[in-house]
């Protein structure tokens, strides 16, 4: 794989956008990270609690205390 210039236009030069090159690597992280939680149940929990933290670090947490079993 060679380093591509992008353009003015945020273009490479195979005409693909640098937000294309983004997204397809978001979508697969997505369709990696599903199947990592329907294999490992232990995952769930953790992705659980991680995205509780997030909810909870400030945004939206109204000052409810929640506790995970």
């Amino acid at each position: 794989m060679k380093k591509n210039q992008f353009n003015n236009d945020g273009l490479d030069s195979l005409g693909i956008h640098w937000k294309q090159y983004l997204s397809m690597t978001l979508v697969s992280l997505l369709i990696f990270f599903i199947c990592l939680d329907k294999a490992i149940p232990g995952f769930h929990l953790f992705l659980l609690s991680v995205l509780f933290k997030l909810q909870c670090s400030g945004l939206n947490c109204n000052g409810i205390d929640f506790v995970m079993n």
